[in-house]
């Protein structure tokens, strides 16, 4: 169950698929996920066969490794960056029970602007729901306007909007 989580959390930090509400809640999560292959490797010395021991701490002595590394980067970000200014909604629209929330992105002083456009539908108080409709790298604002019940337009672009995020 706990490979599948960190699985799951891997393909979701790549591609968002479920955020919390609050940044903060995504890092304290992801932090907590970091622990998942030193948990696996201290259940792994009950294992029977001396050859699956040495091969469940090999991989877990790796993923652990990698994941303090990750729990390390996590960190800085939290002490260091203003999560309200890397990633911070500028407009909203909502479509039904959607909404359509803009995110400037802001790298820090060696990058510039971004900007993401994504659905979002609360599935469980706190919980979201996300998709991305839109990304450009190198722009400071977007415009985006409600043409219907099912489409947006943003930057001359529409797009339309399935109701149920992923599912039509």
């Amino acid at each position: 169950m706990l490979i599948v989580i960190y699985a799951l959390w891997a393909l979701n930090y790549f591609h968002p698929v479920i955020r919390f509400q609050f940044s903060i809640i995504n890092q304290i999560f992801s932090l907590g996920v970091q622990l998942i292959p030193l948990v696996l490797l201290i259940n792994g010395f009950r294992f029977k066969h001396i050859f699956v021991r040495i091969m469940n701490s090999v991989i877990s002595i790796i993923f652990s490794l990698i994941g303090a590394l990750v729990a390390f980067i996590i960190l800085i970000g939290i002490f260091t960056v203003n999560a309200n200014e890397a990633f911070m909604p500028i407009q909203k629209v909502q479509i039904n029970s959607n909404f359509i929330v803009v995110y400037r992105t802001n790298g820090g002083a060696t990058t510039d602007y971004g900007i993401v456009v994504r659905q979002e539908k609360e599935i469980v108080k706190g919980v979201l729901l996300v998709k991305d409709l839109y990304r450009k790298y190198h722009m400071y604002d977007v415009s985006i306007k409600k043409l219907g019940d099912n489409e947006v337009e943003i930057n001359d672009e529409k797009i339309y909007i399935k109701k149920d995020v992923y599912f039509p």
